[in-house]
């Protein structure tokens, strides 16, 4: 009985596996004299971030919070997809984050889109839909001024009253025309310039600009108005185009 049990102890120790981690070097340990197999198994790297950093994905190592998080620190295993360490928006993203993607990301990123601000000429006005200013038409006014992008308000443009016109380009409208050929002077009740050409119309007088700089009537045509005072000449010209 003794012999039995010596045999089947010896049995067991020679022919059993192993099923235990080793955490020490085997001498001697060739493929030919181990009778089991050996596998390899593996741990997580496991870091601890003190508070301002945080572990972003597939990284050996905390990093610096980036600018507008808060990073309250942790102890977190590696990982490939994930960053982690708590890191919560206060605020706007205005520079690049590092090992960062929308796909690993624990928010969602909102774009904000700051609509354009335009600032329009006297004479101009702002369409809607549209980054640029645009001359006023014939007939409306544009006084100017610091406009908003907007998709389906037009900015910056009235229209004349009945009984008022304007030339293209024009801040103001009038309530007369001088008609110089197929061209246009626009008077007004306001003497601008001296000397100024003046119409009287029933009991009303009405003016328009003189200038001696060579000036076109408007700034639609290459037509000269001149008139000889002495021996000066004056250009007569409207609003949009005589010299201020």
């Amino acid at each position: 009985m003794k012999n039995i049990f010596t045999i089947f102890l010896y049995y067991i120790l020679y022919y059993s596996y192993a099923f235990a981690y080793h955490t020490e070097n085997i001498i001697n340990g060739c493929n030919n004299i181990i009778n089991h197999e050996l596998i390899a198994v593996f741990e997580i790297n496991q870091y601890t971030c003190p508070a301002g950093e945080f572990l972003p994905a597939y990284t050996l190592g905390c990093k610096t919070c980036p600018d507008g998080y808060i990073c309250s620190g942790g102890t977190y295993d590696f990982n490939n997809d994930i960053f982690q360490g708590a890191i919560k928006q206060s605020g706007y993203i205005n520079n690049n984050l590092t090992n960062l993607c929308s796909t690993n990301a624990p928010y969602d990123f909102v774009a904000v889109m700051t609509p354009n601000v335009h600032t329009c000429n006297t004479g101009y006005y702002l369409p809607a839909n549209m980054d640029e200013c645009t001359i006023c038409p014939k007939n409306s006014y544009c006084v100017g001024g610091t406009y908003t992008f907007n998709e389906t308000l037009t900015q910056g443009i009235e229209q004349c009253e009945n009984g008022y016109f304007a030339p293209t380009g024009s801040a103001v409208c009038y309530p007369h025309i001088l008609h110089i050929n197929n061209n246009n002077i626009y008077l007004k009740s306001t003497k601008q310039t001296t000397p100024s050409l003046n119409i009287k119309i029933d009991n009303d007088i009405f003016y328009a600009n003189m200038t001696t700089i060579p000036t076109t009537i408007n700034n639609s045509t290459e037509q000269y108005l001149k008139i000889k005072q002495g021996d000066t000449i004056y250009y007569v010209c409207d609003d949009t185009i005589c010299p201020q």
